[in-house]
């Protein structure tokens, strides 16, 4: 039987309980053994281990041989073209990243590229040539050394040929010579293919099919990408057509004909994969329904998801379905959500650099300056291994955002996350935090703290302790949570209103009594937090 909503158990959004002696991670771990590694810690050293800056994609015989990709990269494929050699080369070289105490730190290894526009492929191939040509030292035996580049198939190479094709470029472009023959991509044969060990390429199939609304968005309209814009994917469709001599593009019927031609793209991806050509296969832009059938057609992965803040926050039973497969889910647009989303939840912004603020002065990072709001949102994103690969066309950004300072961010208390969590969605959805709301929740903590105890604290200790709590109203009306103290019987408001369909997070602990009444003050349901499991989790449904 299908589990409410709220009672999902989530590692990758801490959806039901989670004891605070459990490490909170939104790690989609490998379907057959734990994770090999946690988030940072707080008290960790200043000097980076670039390992720990590793997510294992699946498991494997050996763990040496399971593949891995970064946590942390760079995407490029919206940036300026003449910009991106030195953004890459900065980023990329160690010498450029430097750790707090002024040690060498870990620098970019993962590469996020668009097949859209193959100059930047070009571009991206010529700035990791000289890389290569540069690193004539011993090879070090940790994976975290390894250079790694994403490609994407655009929809308009959906179809096993189409896809065979637009791999076959994407390796010629960023990987000149690669080829022991001179044979053109229509006539591909991937064993010709010399695998250098030191680059690994994952590929991800950008959408299902085309949407004739995305030549109309902002993101299509301002992309450098996109050096010619269309109008519509039947116009799209044509051009790419006419350009393409090879009868390689009509081997296949249109993807704009046939809506399952994502299914044939995927098995060439798979083909690739087993011949050791591709380090890891996925998918970016899918919805519920595609990844169900995806999940029945693949017979390798999906290893990767590409997706957005949105998608990750909003999307909880798509996300679970990941974390039971194994994805590892990469948000490639954690920065720009956050910028994007400051003027309409003001408060929310403002939350996050608060949060900077307290948390720089800890550590001193930044000159003293604190952390900014998009950092705080990308700590909270990698302490619980989800990847991130944000853009950005300044230098002092790219080592803001950069693998040193990230991985060396304090460690966040589960109140913390929390705290994080409500701030993105008030972001992703321009709906700011209650300013109220908030006074109100700061004033009981207050009262809380100066009555030695008598009240009990409000939603976890006071050093930020507690368990996560998700409710769902799936009522008509909107709800609160309240608290029963177990000594005096007050009733102390955990929440603000729930809306109907939304969910509400708060800090609670084990044995708590709590009671949801809604605004007409009727109790519509009262209910005990029990005792954790031997994972730490409480199992808890909650259907409002």
């Amino acid at each position: 039987m299908k589990r409410p909503r709220s009672s999902i158990i989530l590692a990758i959004l801490s959806v039901a309980f989670t004891a605070p002696s459990t490490a909170m991670e939104f790690e989609i771990p490998a379907p057959t053994r734990p994770p090999n590694n946690s988030g940072p810690s707080s008290n960790s050293s200043s000097k980076t281990n670039s390992t720990n800056l590793m997510v294992n994609l699946f498991s494997s015989p050996s763990e040496a041989d399971a593949p891995q990709i970064p946590l942390i990269g760079i995407g490029v494929g919206n940036l300026p073209h003449h910009r991106i050699p030195f953004l890459l080369a900065t980023a990329m070289d160690a010498k450029q990243q430097r750790a707090g105490d002024g040690s060498t730190g870990a620098p970019y290894r993962l590469v996020d590229t668009s097949h859209t526009n193959p100059a930047l492929e070009v571009l991206v191939g010529r700035s990791l040539a000289r890389l290569l040509a540069a690193d004539s030292a011993p090879r070090s035996a940790s994976k975290g050394d390894d250079y790694h580049v994403i490609i994407k198939i655009w929809h308009t190479h959906l179809g096993y040929e189409r896809t065979m094709m637009s791999v076959h470029d994407s390796l010629s472009d960023i990987l000149p010579g690669v080829f022991s023959s001179a044979a053109s991509s229509s006539s591909w044969d991937p064993s010709s293919w010399k695998k250098d060990p030191r680059v690994k390429i994952h590929a991800v199939l950008q959408y299902p099919r085309c949407y004739d609304t995305l030549f109309s968005s902002h993101y299509y309209q301002s992309s450098p990408s996109f050096p010619v814009k269309y109008s519509n994917c039947r116009e799209e469709e044509d051009a790419f057509l006419k350009s393409t001599s090879s009868k390689t593009a009509t081997n296949d019927p249109s993807p704009l004909e046939d809506k399952s031609a994502w299914k044939r793209s995927y098995r060439a991806l798979e083909e690739l994969y087993l011949r050791d050509i591709l380090e890891s296969i996925g998918v970016s832009n899918f919805g519920p329904t595609d990844m169900a059938v995806l999940y029945e057609h693949a017979t390798v992965g999906p290893h990767l998801y590409m997706g957005t803040l949105r998608t990750l926050v909003e999307e909880e039973e798509m996300v679970e379905e990941m974390v039971k497969h194994g994805v590892h889910y990469i948000c490639y647009d954690a920065a720009s959500t956050v910028l994007g989303g400051r003027q309409e939840a003001r408060s929310a912004f403002g939350k996050l650099e608060r949060m900077g603020a307290r948390h720089g002065m800890t550590v001193g990072e930044a000159d003293g300056n604190g952390y900014s709001a998009v950092q705080i949102v990308l700590g909270w994103l990698i302490q619980r291994r989800v990847g991130v690969v944000p853009g950005t066309k300044e230098t002092g950004h790219l080592i803001e955002n950069s693998p040193t300072v990230l991985s060396t961010m304090p460690e966040f208390t589960p109140r913390e996350s929390l705290d994080i969590e409500m701030a993105v969605l008030s972001l992703v959805r321009g709906e700011d935090l209650e300013e109220e709301s908030e006074m109100e929740m700061r004033k009981k903590r207050d009262v809380v703290m100066t009555t030695a105890g008598e009240e009990g604290d409000v939603g976890g200790s006071e050093d930020g302790a507690g368990i996560v709590a998700t409710f769902f109203n799936s009522l008509k009306r909107n709800v609160r949570i309240f608290r029963v103290h177990p000594k005096t019987g007050k009733q102390i408001q955990l929440s603000s209103s729930i809306s109907p369909g939304r969910s509400g997070r708060i800090m609670v602990d084990v044995n708590d009594v709590l009671i949801a009444y809604d605004g007409h003050g009727v109790a519509v349901k009262k209910f005990l937090v029990e005792a954790e499991d031997n994972m730490g989790r409480v199992d808890f449904s909650v259907e409002l």
